[in-house]
């Protein structure tokens, strides 16, 4: 007999409170089940807001922050990935309830898009995400990344800076190192302060999606002429696109040197940085822009590692004890 059992079953036939009865056994078990059923979908339904940016959002923060923590705590296991999370989703519905129309057209999965929430709900569960993002922030101590990242998703999407290139560059790379700074010290242990070398990392990075978060928008230019926004590649469409080998290249030489990568790391942050800046110089097509996108990302993710193992080899002018 269960809790929700007994406060379900009650005979309606004598004044007294009956707690169980045998009719309204299969009664009780429906209910139960229809309740754990409607759990998982509003479940599944908030994964699916923040499925598409899991790859490029979620796992490269998650890797991010732990190769920034001045301090490797089994502590911090837990609530890194989930300080992430809480403020991907907050992002994503913030994000997806302004161009339900737009969705609905390349990415119909998206809750708003299937009907699975509509846009009304999806906005104040958005606003309901809020106080629970900083009440978490609060307590695992990363307060300040966290209102940094409200204030960019505002601007970003309810005021709409994402209409213009440079507001656009701004806020990315804003909320980029929000999410950074707040997956490096969530619930760090006492003591952690703002290491030298984290914020250094923390900085690069962010001047880096500053100059090169264009890369994302290259695939998107049909839509995003549709909704009236002036990326760079609708702004400058050549000139966009021959810049990125020449930012990708000169990024991966100095970041190399910064944080003292070896010569084969070296080599292959190079390579990795001109292979999606020609195919950006050179694509013209949605799907081949795609393509280099993930490959961009990629070359974001080595560039932590190169950082994360220079650390670990304890290089006392830039490393902190990680």
């Amino acid at each position: 007999m269960t809790v929700l059992g007994a406060l379900l079953a009650v005979h309606s036939s004598t004044p007294s409170l009956t707690l169980f009865t045998l009719d309204s056994a299969p009664r009780l078990r429906l209910n139960e089940s229809l309740i754990l059923k409607a759990i998982r979908d509003f479940a599944y339904t908030l994964w699916l807001f923040t499925y598409s940016d899991l790859k490029t959002v979620f796992f490269p923060t998650l890797i991010f922050g732990t190769a920034a923590a001045p301090t490797s705590s089994a502590a911090q296991i837990v609530p890194r990935p989930v300080w992430i999370w809480l403020h991907l989703l907050t992002f994503c519905l913030s994000n997806q309830c302004l161009s339900p129309e737009e969705d609905a057209a390349n990415k119909p999965w998206r809750p708003i898009a299937a009907g699975r929430i509509t846009t009304e709900n999806a906005r104040i569960l958005r606003w309901a995400m809020l106080p629970v993002c900083l009440f978490v922030s609060a307590h695992y101590g990363v307060l300040l990344p966290s209102v940094t990242l409200a204030l960019a998703t505002l601007a970003h999407n309810e005021l709409r800076l994402d209409s213009g290139w440079l507001a656009r560059n701004v806020c990315n790379a804003v909320g980029y190192a929000s999410f950074n700074a707040g997956a490096t010290y969530a619930a760090c242990a006492a003591g952690c302060d703002w290491k030298a070398t984290s914020v250094a990392a923390q900085v690069l990075n962010a001047l880096v999606i500053l100059t090169t978060i264009q890369a994302q928008d290259f695939q998107d230019i049909e839509g995003d002429q549709l909704t009236g926004r002036w990326t760079l590649p609708i702004a400058f469409p050549r000139s966009s696109r021959w810049a990125m080998p020449v930012l990708l290249t000169v990024w991966s030489v100095f970041l190399a040197a910064y944080w003292r990568a070896s010569p084969v790391h070296t080599a292959i942050l190079v390579v990795l940085g001109a292979i999606p800046g020609l195919r950006f110089a050179l694509g013209d097509d949605a799907s081949a822009d795609r393509t280099s996108y993930r490959l961009y990302n990629l070359r974001q993710r080595l560039e932590e590692m190169d950082f994360l193992a220079a650390c670990r080899e304890g290089l006392p002018y830039y490393c902190a004890q990680v």
